[in-house]
């Protein structure tokens, strides 16, 4: 027969490790990624588990899971007292919808923050809002058409430069107010006017190179 010892030792070497339990604590520090959490009598040093988005602050109530190699892992924060909920993720994110619509809803406000780049593709897009502000320093477009319909615009610049091909407007009235001078540089000009043409200044000057003609059923100079 085996001896108690021999028993004993069976025993010993048999015995299943450690299982894996879990509780329910207060965070009462926190340093980066490394938790203090108080469960009962004892203090466990956890970090958030990758599924735990949120990321937890002192004074958390928390579900913390224990393994039986003594690590701790914060599956998930359970009660807070204040309301701010921040969720931190280590690396990319990315959230894919094979079906559906993705919503993002708020009473009172979103807010996108980027310290680099900000990227939309999409077949479409539309933007509807009752006031709207846009401050870029510089900015690029590059598109085939654009079409705006605009009850009043008024556009403030220190300096304009545009390079067109062609420019057609239609226009009802048109008042033109310069303050110091204007001039025009062009290799043929033409004026129709169904009714009346004024040209009026302290000083009037036509010079042409070859031929001025004045044609009509009366002239008058003087």
């Amino acid at each position: 027969m085996r001896s108690n010892v021999a028993r004993k030792l069976e025993r010993i070497e048999t015995v299943e490790p450690e299982a894996a339990y879990q509780a329910v604590g207060r965070v009462v520090r926190a340093a980066g990624t490394a938790f203090v959490v108080a469960a009962g009598a004892a203090e466990i040093e956890a970090c958030r588990a990758v599924s735990c988005m949120v990321e937890p602050v002192a004074g958390d109530e928390v579900l913390v899971s224990v393994l039986p190699e003594r690590r701790a892992y914060i599956l998930a924060v359970l009660e807070r007292e204040g309301r701010d909920v921040s969720v931190v993720l280590e690396g990319d994110l990315h959230v894919k919808l094979p079906r559906g619509r993705f919503v993002v809803g708020a009473a009172e406000g979103v807010t996108l923050a980027s310290g680099k780049e900000v990227g939309v593709v999409a077949g479409e897009l539309k933007v509807n809002a009752r006031l709207g502000s846009v401050l870029v320093e510089s900015l690029s477009y590059l598109g085939t058409a654009v079409q705006a319909e605009i009850e009043k615009a008024k556009v403030k610049a220190a300096a304009l430069d545009a390079s067109v091909e062609r420019v057609t407007q239609r226009l009802k009235r048109v008042y033109r107010f310069v303050e110091e001078f204007e001039q025009l540089r062009a290799e043929r000009v033409d004026y129709v006017a169904k009714k009346n043409m004024s040209l009026r200044g302290e000083n009037t000057l036509v010079t042409a190179e070859e031929l001025v003609k004045l044609d009509g059923a009366q002239i008058h100079l003087g």
